[in-house]
């Protein structure tokens, strides 16, 4: 199986959303050409070969203006010919001056193609003109697949509300509103979506678990363990598990997760929990310690909650034993990994009283609450991508949107140059942003990489990777990224160990989890690709590419 540019962006986004709607067509001028007025009839009546044929004629008469161009572009890509749309549109898009329309349209037919990279850029050129541009719809799904939890909202949750009948998009929102830990704006965004469908049942279930509704929560979830589409067992028994929690009944926890919790830190501490709750502490600290003794670095990239969770559980089970000196060390760390837990810090507080340290303990006390005055960070939510975030506006009814870092200006040069493939002086922009950069930009070393990918300077890519990991050797996306250089340069060795590395960082990177797949049906590891392929959907059932690949995959196999 042949790998597309795609392992070479910046988390291999392997697919896309497509909008249920025809895509906006430009204005033509006002003496539009009848016979593009009769090709877009032909068009809207489903007579797609005589479309086509008078768009060709179309395409090649001199006399066609911009606005024309537009148009035609658009009727390709709304009849499944994206090489054609891209082509025609392409000239135009590539302009400072190009409509919000043509943008999007340029957008969607470069992510048809495989090409993210451009794709994104044409997008974010689009949301940047016009806020309520589809463009922000598409671009919300790509962001929430890089995990950029709250960039994605921002541009998901508007679009949503102002297009209810987008169920996609409304589920995916409510997804994300979820991981912000905000049920309401969840269930609003499903209110009325039919209750019979797996995957909205399975959401209203987590949505009663963050409401502290364990038995509706169970109610719900159990028929669902008992019948659900494949690809969904573990997130059900897992929520299921967190629903008996949340009824007080640790003992069905327990059999739901014992044996099943794998390498998940989620699962293994939902498990190490209910142990405890069940009086077995003993069993709860065997579970944790594996992962209590590999805790990652803090201020390590991605979702810092299940490092912290752990780190306050293993402490807590450690200073219930009597054992004060050993827990306050996990119990410090929890309180990095996550300030703003008031829990961790009285267990901080509790340990340090006990090992005779009563100064420090009121000084950890102090420490704590003036960390939950402290608003939070957009990092501490999984975000650190906002292309064209600030331009979206706020959701309506809803809690303000954590805060995150704008783009400089060289950046966003940078993201329109690579969009007009003038990779080059894309690269030198980005470097330029670099070097007058007070505070490093994580973003603009990750397009300095993909670029030089981009340009096949995969040796100098390398050299900077490196570069890089010496500082941040725990940075999940630099060692996936080093992955996919490594792949570039044919070394499948260093790129599977990179891959694997990366998802011991982030257990949850899509990225690392497609492009290892990918990997290892070259090497003919099929059964632990198929394994992969499977996780990527349980987080998201709606990647294409993964359910194309697995769906092939089986086949093969068979």
């Amino acid at each position: 199986m042949k790998k597309t540019l795609t392992l070479l962006s910046l988390l291999s986004l392997s697919s896309f959303s497509l909008l249920a709607q025809a895509p906006p067509v430009p204005k033509p001028a006002s003496g539009l050409d009848l016979k593009v007025q009769e090709a877009l009839k032909l068009a809207q009546a489903g007579n797609t070969a005589a479309a086509l044929e008078k768009l060709h004629a179309l395409e090649k008469d001199p006399a066609a203006t911009p606005p024309v161009r537009s148009l035609i572009g658009a009727l390709y890509l709304q009849l499944g010919k994206p090489q054609e749309a891209l082509a025609v549109l392409k000239p135009i898009a590539d302009r400072d001056e190009a409509e919000p329309a043509v943008l999007y349209n340029a957008g969607r037919a470069a992510l048809l193609l495989g090409d993210v990279d451009h794709g994104r850029a044409y997008l974010t050129r689009s949301v940047l003109k016009e806020p309520a541009s589809p463009a922000a719809r598409d671009l919300g799904f790509l962001t929430a697949r890089d995990g950029r939890v709250v960039e994605a909202y921002s541009m998901l949750r508007p679009w949503a509300i102002r297009n209810p009948e987008d169920t996609e998009a409304r589920v995916m929102a409510a997804s994300l509103a979820l991981q912000l830990e905000r049920p309401a704006a969840a269930a609003e965004l499903v209110a009325g979506l039919p209750e019979t469908d797996p995957a909205i049942r399975l959401l209203r279930g987590k949505i009663l678990i963050q409401k502290k509704d364990g038995p509706g929560a169970v109610a719900l979830l159990q028929p669902l363990l008992a019948n659900h589409p494949p690809g969904m067992e573990l997130e059900v028994r897992r929520s299921l598990a967190e629903a008996q929690m949340a009824a007080g009944k640790p003992a069905e926890t327990i059999k739901l997760l014992e044996g099943r919790a794998g390498n998940q830190p989620a699962l293994v501490l939902l498990l190490a929990r209910a142990q405890h709750q069940a009086g077995n502490a003993a069993a709860a600290m065997a579970t944790l310690k594996p992962l209590a003794d590999k805790l990652p670095q803090t201020g390590a990239p991605g979702d810092p909650r299940p490092a912290a969770g752990i780190a306050l559980e293993y402490g807590t089970l450690l200073l219930e034993a009597g054992k004060p000196q050993e827990a306050g060390p996990f119990l410090e760390r929890s309180t990095l990994y996550n300030p703003r837990n008031p829990d961790a810090w009285k267990a901080l507080a509790r340990a340090l009283e006990a090992s005779g340290r009563k100064a420090d303990a009121q000084h950890a006390l102090a420490e704590g609450a003036e960390a939950m005055k402290t608003p939070a960070r957009a990092e501490e939510a999984g975000a650190a991508k906002p292309e064209a975030a600030a331009a979206v506006a706020k959701p309506a009814a809803a809690a303000p949107l954590l805060p995150v870092r704008p783009m400089g200006e060289g950046l966003e040069k940078a993201l329109r140059l690579m969009g007009q493939n003038q990779l080059e002086p894309a690269l030198a922009a980005v470097r330029q942003e670099i070097g007058i950069s007070k505070v490093p930009d994580p973003r603009a070393r990750i397009v300095e990489v993909r670029l030089l990918l981009g340009l096949k300077r995969n040796d100098e890519a390398l050299r900077l990777l490196e570069t890089l990991l010496k500082d941040e050797p725990n940075n999940a996306d630099y060692v996936y990224l080093r992955g996919a250089t490594e792949m570039a340069l044919a070394r499948l060795g260093a790129a599977e160990q990179d891959y694997r590395r990366a998802l011991q960082l982030a257990p949850d990177h899509v990225g690392a989890m497609n492009d290892l797949a990918v990997l290892l049906i070259q090497l003919n590891k099929k059964e632990e690709a198929q394994r992969l392929l499977e996780q990527v959907l349980r987080i998201n059932p709606q990647d294409r590419m993964a359910a194309a690949n697995l769906q092939r995959l089986k086949t093969e196999r068979q």
